[in-house]
Order: structure tokens, then C-alpha cells, then sequence
């Protein structure tokens, strides 16, 4: 892999291989079912079915795919997905109603007919096994990577996690590498399959991913008066306990006890410091009113934020920070603020 590209290459004795970005889904989906033997494992059988199912109040879907995986006795269904679409607005709904519909008898015996009359004539399984293996299902999404590892909160990590409350769940991130940008025979493929578990261990190496710069650059551009307020504040937040660590993002400081457990961070604005905290309700309290709720998102995962543009605001503004600390220190889980 080459270190000084932003995208992945492979370098080979016969060229370069660039990584290949899917026109859409279909793109994808035309590269799992052309290898599904090898993403999937040799004991396995793909339906590459569009075959609409239903729940028992007749809310319809139509899954990318079936795997049956004959060592597990396991039925999988596809989701075929590219990482640059709403995965929680998507992938959601769409695998509940996967749910819902393997929850309809008819379903479930329609899917079996479907698949007896597909398998290969080399593949000797009778309707009563197929039966037991769609009602033992999982679901595998296909995607095309991982997500940034420059957000705190993954997003296919968050869906995974989520769904794992329902059953298995697997993501199998699928690249291609080609030499010129389109795709030609000597094309390469690279990908892994993640449980919800491995998932979970990959992200927290991404942490260590994340662009660090020297506090320089923050300051570069600002005025001697709030650079001041800036170091200041900085230096107080650090003294709020000795396990509190300081590093400068490429966008931001954020202030942490670990690499997956940050409480507060500090963006230098043109005439102003804005903090942002996380904050349990049960904890929480501001005399001045001068802190704001805001929403989370999958990428910012903070409840709180305010701005300070001189060193009296300071200490007030610490007394903050602290709660965010506290918050974080006791692993509760931040529950949604309210303005006070």
C-alpha cells in the first residue's frame, strides 16, 4: 500500500492498481454474484433471486440476495450497499422488513419452494432441511468500505451493532483495483468479512488513524487574544485530572481519557472558542444559561456547546467541561439535555 496517496493502491511487478469507485449498486452487486463462491465460501449455494417478500401485514421487500451456507445450515440474506448513501435511512427499514417477512409462514414456505427449484442438480437437500435453514437466517452486507476512519462514530459499525439485537449480522467490505480507472481483465478484488465483533476491534484501530497537527495550526491565524484564551483554557481543562489527554485533530482539540472516550473539544473560530460537550442531563447544570443543546449525528456525538471569547469566561466554562468529564468518567450513557 502506498503511504503518501489518500486512496489505497496495490503495487504489483505489473503496474499500479488504483482502487475502482462502483458507478452504483448494481455495479457492486454484479462483482458479489460473479464471485460468491469466494466472499461467501465454497459451501455455499448464492440465489441471485428478486424474488419480493412480505410480512404478515403484506409491507414488501426485495433482498439483493440469498446465500445458504450448508456447513451452518443458515440462510443469509444480501444487502448490497455503498457506503456513501444513508445507511441508517436505507439499510434500516430494509432489513426490518427482512425481519418481518421471515416472520410470515407463507413467506418462509414460499422461499423454500424458490429455493428447491434453484439449486444445482449436484446439491441434494430436501424441502423439511431447507425449511430449518430459512428459519435460521443472518444477514451479510456488502458494502465498499468501512466507512472514515476520521469519524469518531462509524456509521456501519452503529447499523451492525443495531441489528446484531436481532441476530447475526456480518459486513464484508468488497474493493476492486484496476490499472487505467475502468475496469479490465486483470482487475483485482480485495475483501474481508467483519462480525459484529471484529467490526468493533477494527474501528477502535482507525482511532489511531486520526490526523493529529501541532497546535500551531490552529493558532496560525488568530489574534493574540484569543490564541491566549485558547492555550488557557487548554491548560485548565488538563488539570481537571491526570489522566486527561489533549490532541489537536485537523478541525478541532478534543480533550480525552482514552482514544474512544472524549468529552469536550474546542474549535478556533475567526472571534470565538466554540466547545462542544457531551452531558448527561442528570448532572448537568448551567446558572448562566450560556450553553446550547444540540442533536447528535452518526459523525458529532455531543449534547452540548457554547462559545467563550475572552479568559474571564473561562473558569465558568470549566465548570462545564468538568460535568462532561464526570459524565464520561462514570460510562453513563448521555442522555438528551434540555436547555437551562
Amino acid at each position: 500500500m502506498s503511504s503518501m496517496s489518500e486512496k489505497p493502491v496495490i503495487v504489483t511487478r505489473d503496474g499500479t492498481y488504483h482502487l475502482y469507485k462502483y458507478k452504483n449498486e448494481n455495479d457492486l452487486e454484479r462483482m458479489v454474484v460473479e464471485h460468491s463462491c469466494e466472499i461467501f465460501g465454497k459451501d455455499t449455494v448464492y440465489f441471485d433471486l428478486k424474488r419480493k417478500i412480505s410480512s404478515k401485514a403484506g409491507r414488501g421487500t426485495i433482498p439483493d440476495g440469498y446465500v445458504i451456507d450448508l456447513k451452518k445450515n443458515k440462510l443469509y440474506l444480501i444487502e448490497v450497499e455503498l457506503i456513501s448513501h444513508s445507511l441508517m435511512g436505507h439499510i434500516q427499514p430494509q432489513i426490518a422488513k427482512f425481519i418481518m417477512a421471515l416472520d410470515n409462514e407463507k413467506t418462509t414456505s414460499k422461499l423454500v419452494d424458490e429455493f428447491y427449484n434453484e439449486l444445482p442438480e449436484s446439491i441434494k437437500i430436501d424441502k423439511k432441511r431447507l425449511n430449518s435453514i430459512v428459519k435460521n437466517w443472518g444477514i451479510i452486507i456488502v458494502i465498499d468500505e468501512v466507512g472514515d476512519p476520521m469519524k469518531e462514530i462509524n456509521p456501519l459499525l452503529e447499523i451492525v451493532n443495531f441489528l446484531s439485537k436481532h441476530g447475526e449480522v456480518k459486513a464484508i467490505p468488497f474493493q476492486t483495483y484496476c490499472r487505467h480507472g475502468e475496469l479490465t481483465d486483470d482487475h483485482v478484488h480485495s475483501f474481508k468479512s467483519f462480525t459484529k465483533e471484529e467490526l468493533e476491534q477494527e474501528a477502535k484501530k482507525w482511532t489511531f488513524k486520526w490526523e493529529t497537527v501541532s497546535v500551531e495550526k490552529h493558532l496560525e491565524k488568530t489574534t493574540d487574544d484569543l490564541r491566549n484564551v485558547f492555550l488557557k483554557l487548554g491548560e485548565k481543562i488538563c488539570c481537571i485530572a491526570p489522566e486527561v489527554k489533549e490532541v489537536h485533530r485537523k478541525k478541532w482539540t478534543t480533550y480525552q481519557l482514552s482514544a474512544l472516550k472524549n468529552f469536550c473539544t474546542v474549535k478556533v473560530l475567526d472571534d470565538s472558542l466554540e466547545i462542544n460537550l457531551k452531558m448527561d442531563e442528570t448532572i448537568y447544570s448551567d446558572k448562566k444559561g450560556i450553553a446550547k443543546s444540540i442533536k447528535r449525528t452518526p459523525a458529532w456525538t455531543f449534547d452540548k456547546v457554547l462559545n467563550i471569547g475572552s479568559e474571564k469566561e473561562i473558569d465558568y466554562a470549566v465548570t462545564l467541561v468538568e460535568q462532561a468529564y464526570k459524565t464520561i468518567l462514570m460510562g453513563k450513557q448521555p442522555k438528551k439535555t434540555s436547555n437551562k
